[in-house]
């Protein structure tokens, strides 16, 4: 995404890398998906 680069995993999806400037909380708010 032009959040960041997560991979899909069996729980979730995993923060791989955050894009410059976007904090772990901006991406969780910005998915309805689950972050692990």
């Amino acid at each position: 995404t032009n959040l960041g680069v997560l991979d899909v995993g069996h729980k979730g999806l995993h923060i791989v890398e955050l894009a410059s400037g976007v904090t772990e909380a901006e991406l969780r708010a910005a998915t309805e998906a689950t972050v692990v």
